[in-house]
């Protein structure tokens, strides 16, 4: 099977997939001291001295690869997002600032946290999290896909992108754009990919659909394989380096319906 069938299978079976994580033991047992302990924190530290409340929260917002750095998030929590120069608002890590605002600990001391749907909401996304590293097991550039999508419709500007190393990771792959490119100026790099793809069009289900679908086929193009070919060795959570499989390439089936349009799009 090819990214893209991968894919569609993981999306046609979401529900399905998200209902199975949950009913994993251990996802449960986490869950459950979630939603019976957030609601007692009402400071910062009260939050980071409980490892099982922190882990949960971290990686629920995309952050397992920072929580060792437990200096840089104790700042961001104290320092909220109300103030234009708090730290979440000046880093351009998009969810620094996204998990500022929904603990709000500088703004309401925790108390969103006693609500229902926020505490839902949290677990939800845990859930979501979940889900994908699971699909990076049979295919990690589903889990890029997939992180991509859930991603997309909070992204306003390449900016965020580049500073995401999955969300670029995709971005570089759909549009053919060597990784050497990272290193150029970054406002030059911006107006490069500018030319390429309008951003707006994220917005957009069917045309984001069919960027995801570019990806999916490009990935393969790039990485000479199909799913289920080798086992697989990835580090896509740092996205320190490219994704990649060991073994021999094989040959490739690409949906029709995307090989057109990679025809259409001229090299970086």
């Amino acid at each position: 099977m090819t990214t893209l069938q991968d894919l569609r299978q993981v999306t046609r079976n979401q529900d399905r997939y998200d209902q199975m994580i949950r009913s994993r033991a251990d996802v449960k047992r986490q869950i459950e001291y979630f939603t019976a302990n957030i609601g007692k924190v009402t400071t910062v530290d009260e939050f980071m001295k409980d490892d099982k409340l922190y882990r949960f929260v971290m990686e629920a917002f995309d952050l397992g690869s920072q929580v060792n750095a437990k200096g840089l998030i104790r700042k961001v929590l104290n320092e909220g997002v109300t103030d234009p120069y708090a730290l979440a608002n000046r880093m351009s890590d998009s969810k620094f600032k996204e998990m500022a605002k929904i603990l709000a600990f500088k703004e309401t001391d925790g108390k969103t946290l006693k609500e229902p749907k926020i505490v839902q909401a949290i677990v939800d996304r845990f859930v979501k999290v979940k889900a994908e590293m699971k699909a990076e097991e049979t295919n990690p550039a589903v889990r890029l896909a997939l992180y991509f999508q859930r991603k997309a419709p909070t992204i306003n500007n390449w900016y965020q992108v580049l500073a995401d190393r999955a969300l670029q990771k995709v971005v570089f792959t759909a549009l053919d754009i060597p990784n050497q490119a990272a290193l150029q100026d970054l406002d030059r790099l911006v107006t490069k990919i500018k030319t390429r793809f309008d951003i707006a069009d994220l917005k957009d289900p069917k045309k984001l659909t069919k960027f995801i679908e570019r990806f999916s086929a490009m990935y393969d193009v790039q990485n000479g394989f199909s799913s289920g070919t080798s086992s697989v060795s990835s580090t896509v959570v740092s996205m320190m380096s490219p994704v990649s499989r060991r073994g021999r390439a094989s040959i490739i089936s690409i949906d029709p319906s995307v090989t057109m349009s990679l025809l259409k799009f001229p090299r970086f």
